[in-house]
């Protein structure tokens, strides 16, 4: 499935399977999820994009020799002071699969390197193929957001839907902290409320939330940065993940006395390797809904209008 031309659908388009080179691995694709960033990027909201493209960056797929397995979808340098650190997804010449590169809406698919493959192991690679960016990108937001916090503080999650589910369930796990959901949708705030949330609230019922000690903002809106900015604590940190367009003014009198405002992008090659390992321990469980991957545009269209619980998975 082909993007063209922005804002207009993708096109299903038969191509010669790729040849890999040198170090290059070939992956036979089993699933792929249908991330917000996908939407984003079909809508032309983010600049350096070059078509035509392949979307799609959270790929679980088969390689002969290894079985089941997720792909790494931030290809580094390798030479860069980020690089170096295992930090590739900072790394200022990165080429993202599904970004820079073709990813996997698509039967088949080429990773530069053995090395961005994690073998899923027993792992449904189906069920697995989210945790690629919406388990990695909460897992280093709370990760970094720990300093903040101690036990029995106050955490608010603003978006439980794809990544929100995970960050929920880290926060728990990690922090053993309370947790704050916040949704427009209620069956949304019911899944919440399954996952561990301590309380749930609609956008126009969060003024009643106490403040808290960190603020995760898996929307990224004007709004929900302005609901995120009234409800941190002094002291406290916003954790912006969420890419849609707003931004939040830092200043005195702008925000509680010395907050924190950050935002947080993917993760490395080891925290996802950290995530798959939780996963496949049961300490972490997560929805996914299937489609055919000819049925794209419809899933992109689900997803722009927020009607997705969990996260979207397009099956070849």
């Amino acid at each position: 499935m082909v993007l063209h031309r922005f804002r207009q659908p993708l096109r299903l388009v038969e191509r010669r399977r790729p040849v890999p080179r040198g170090e290059q691995v070939l992956v036979r694709v089993l699933a792929t999820g249908v991330c917000h960033s996908d939407v984003h990027i079909a809508d032309g909201a983010f600049s350096g994009i070059r078509l035509p493209l392949v979307l799609g960056h959270e790929v679980a797929g088969d390689v002969p020799e290894l079985g089941p397995v997720l792909v790494y979808a931030a290809w580094g340098c390798g030479t860069c002071a980020w690089c170096r650190r295992g930090e590739e997804q900072l790394c200022p010449d990165a080429v993202e699969a599904g970004w820079g590169a073709d990813g996997g809406y698509a039967e088949w698919m080429v990773v530069p390197s053995r090395r961005y493959l994690i073998p899923l192991g027993d792992l449904d690679p189906v069920r697995a193929a989210p945790l690629a960016d919406a388990g990695v990108t909460p897992y280093r937001a709370v990760r970094r957001a720990l300093p903040w916090l101690t036990e029995g503080d106050t955490a608010l999650v603003i978006g439980i839907g794809g990544l929100g589910q995970f960050a929920l369930q880290y926060l728990k796990v990690m922090a053993r902290v309370r947790v704050v959901a916040v949704d427009r949708h209620p069956a949304k705030l019911r899944r919440a409320a399954e996952l561990g949330a301590d309380e749930t609230r609609l956008p126009g019922e969060a003024a009643s939330v106490p403040a808290a000690r960190a603020v995760f903002d898996f929307v990224g809106t004007r709004r929900t940065l302005a609901l995120a900015a009234g409800a941190v604590q002094p002291g406290g940190v916003i954790v912006q993940v969420g890419a849609g367009g707003g931004r939040i003014t830092v200043g005195f009198n702008t925000l509680p006395a010395e907050v924190h405002a950050t935002t947080s992008v993917w993760g490395s090659l080891e925290e996802l390797r950290t995530v798959v390992d939780l996963a496949r321990r049961g300490a972490v469980t997560w929805h996914v809904e299937t489609m055919p991957l000819a049925e794209a545009n419809e899933a992109l269209r689900r997803v722009r209008q927020g009607k997705v619980l969990g996260r979207l998975v397009l099956v070849p």
